[in-house]
């Protein structure tokens, strides 16, 4: 059994090798391991570099990159809480809803219903509810970037594209996002606040007014979520993480506005006194 906070698997440690087919071709990525930035939660962010023996068509993407993947597996919510109990990871389980989803020909559809809550000891049903709520996030993630797209390289990270990772021994192939690494960055709330400019912040603020302009609301602008880059003099501020970000429809404007509002940020918490400027948000 596997819990979130266990010993990373093999091909999570460094110098392993992973393959991803890339979407929509289907070509093949072949990467190598560098490192895993933990603890892991929704997504897991890991830095992966680019194998020699790659096809010269995958040249527009650099050297070194984070592969954001959706693996049901690692989610924190599977760690016991209040009364909630543990909820490990078991391959059995895994292929047991893979097949169910096979049967039943329930595929990677971005328009599914929610799955129900399974009862306490259906352990194939929660594979199904974690399998689905990586989807869920997956796909707002991807439609998020897909809509930001003025904004990357400046206050967003760039968004190279998306593929399936092939795993060993596992009964799916989880999503995963291929998006830039910036290797000085720190989070908002590693940061000493006294080096944060103003003009930094302000930006940070009216990037968080373009998503609603542009259908998009994050629903989860923390510190963590906040990159500064250099950490000991940031020039550049940058929002990451549309896991939980909410996408307009067919929403009337009356309709989005409203929602805008519901979900617009206040002072992140953590933040100290770097964060005053937020407080127009």
């Amino acid at each position: 059994m596997t819990l979130v906070g266990h010993e990373l698997p093999e091909y999570y440690q460094p110098g392993a090798n992973l393959s991803l087919n890339l979407e929509p071709t289907n070509t093949l990525l072949f990467l190598r391991f560098l490192r895993a930035f933990t603890p892991f939660s929704m997504g897991q962010a890991i830095l992966v570099e680019l194998d020699p023996g790659n096809d010269s068509s995958v040249l527009y993407l650099p050297q070194t990159f984070i592969l954001k993947v959706f693996d049901p597996k690692f989610f924190s919510h599977r760690l016991p809480k209040g009364s909630r109990p543990a909820r490990p990871w078991t391959l059995e389980a895994e292929t047991t809803a893979a097949a169910a989803r096979k049967e039943q020909n329930r595929g990677r559809d971005p328009d599914f219903e929610p799955w129900r809550i399974p009862e306490d000891d259906d352990a194939p049903g929660w594979e199904e509810w974690y399998y689905q709520n990586a989807e869920l996030q997956y796909h707002a993630e991807i439609s998020a970037y897909d809509r930001l797209k003025v904004l990357q390289v400046t206050t967003l990270v760039h968004y190279y594209g998306s593929g399936l990772l092939q795993l060993s021994q596992r009964s799916i192939a989880p999503h995963a996002l291929l998006l830039e690494y910036i290797p000085d960055a720190k989070t908002l709330d590693q940061v000493d606040p006294k080096v944060v400019s103003a003009n930094l912040l302000h930006s940070l603020l009216e990037t968080t007014e373009q998503f609603g302009r542009l259908g998009i609301v994050h629903s989860d602008i923390t510190p963590g979520n906040i990159l500064l880059s250099p950490g000991n003099r940031p020039l550049r501020a940058v929002i990451i993480d549309f896991g939980e970000s909410g996408i307009r429809e067919d929403e009337s404007d009356e309709e989005w506005q409203k929602i805008v509002r519901i979900n617009r940020p206040g002072i992140p918490p953590g933040c100290a006194s770097a964060c005053k400027y937020f407080s127009g948000m």
